[in-house]
């Protein structure tokens, strides 16, 4: 394999780890977004109907334990209106197919046949097209769990094996 080859096949990589990392943010993110409305539906709900049910005479209940609830609520639901969980899970499901597109366009690259000023053209190709995704950033935890799912495919070299070492 040529430097090129290999150093496409390190792009091909790197690629697919922000792929998975961009998928993982993107599922946690529906995750969060998920919670708060259960939990926002479900303690509105409980506060609803504690006002049809006059059985309940305790006076911290309604003084104390309600407005706390209904704080609760206004913090899951103001969450989820400012913070937007749900657009951002999709711009991140939307990166992560990018950069399996890119990725593909990699592997197809690698396999085919060709001469060297189309290979240099190709290369550009994916880098322009790379550089110029507006990626957003990801948990740290997210690109390492992506790291470890890509490096447990046992498909790629080295990080950087195609740099000469310079010892």
């Amino acid at each position: 394999m040529s430097k090129k080859e290999l150093m496409l096949l390190d792009w091909m990589r790197k690629v697919h780890q922000l792929e998975y990392a961009h998928c993982f943010q993107s599922i946690s993110f529906s995750h969060t977004e998920r919670r708060a409305g259960i939990w926002a539906f479900i303690l509105s709900t409980v506060v609803a109907f504690t006002y049809r049910f006059p059985f309940i005479e305790q006076p911290w209940v309604k003084e104390y334990l309600l407005p706390l609830i209904l704080f609760a609520v206004a913090i899951l639901t103001g969450y989820q209106s400012f913070i937007r969980p749900g657009e951002k899970a999709e711009k991140h499901r939307e990166l992560g197919i990018e950069y399996e597109r890119i990725r593909h366009e990699i592997e197809m690259i690698l396999t085919t046949q060709i001469n060297n000023p189309e290979l240099d053209d190709k290369i550009n190709s994916v880098k322009s097209r790379w550089d110029s995704l507006k990626t957003m950033y990801v948990r740290e935890s997210h690109y390492n769990e992506a790291k470890k799912k890509v490096k447990s495919f046992n498909k790629y070299p080295k990080e950087l094996n195609f740099l000469p070492d310079n010892e």
